[in-house]
């Protein structure tokens, strides 16, 4: 991506200063009450800038402050979600996404994400499950299937 007058310039021309090449702006700049909301979609940002790298994603999340990481890695799951999604709801493409998640307890958070991404739609409620029951991490496999039954 390109600066352009201090700003981000993105696909259709739009300059913004309200993002940049650094992956954690504006999260980093903000007061600590938003920075764990912030860090919940800054994923999308992470994504361009990374070239929908998930192991780079993943770099980045474990890069945020401690009490923002949950947020992030739960952002992150939320777009392997949908990747996997477009791959015919891949279960293994998403574990494999999240396996780039190396702290157990955001790897799970990553999965959290994935899956409701998947159950949000009412036609992909199936597949949810399924993807819960592919896990072979018990851990993981709770986690899951709490995310969807709640």
């Amino acid at each position: 991506m390109e600066n352009v007058v201090g700003g981000l310039s993105g696909a259709m021309g739009h300059v913004t200063n309200y993002l940049s090449e650094d992956p954690h702006f504006p999260c980093n700049i903000l007061d600590q009450k938003y920075v764990g909301a912030c860090y919940y979609y800054q994923t999308s940002h992470i994504m361009r800038l990374v070239r929908n790298d998930f192991r780079d994603v993943a770099i980045v999340c474990a890069e945020a402050p401690d009490h923002a990481r949950f947020s992030c890695f739960s952002s992150m799951g939320r777009d392997v979600g949908a990747a996997a999604k477009l791959r015919g709801h891949d279960a293994e493409l998403a574990i494999k996404y999240c396996g780039y998640v190396l702290a157990p307890e955001y790897r799970v958070a990553c999965i959290q994400g994935a899956v409701t991404n998947w159950f949000w739609e009412a036609r992909s409620a199936d597949s949810a499950l399924a993807f819960c029951r592919t896990l072979s991490d018990n851990l993981a496999k709770d986690h899951c299937y709490d995310s969807i039954m709640r």
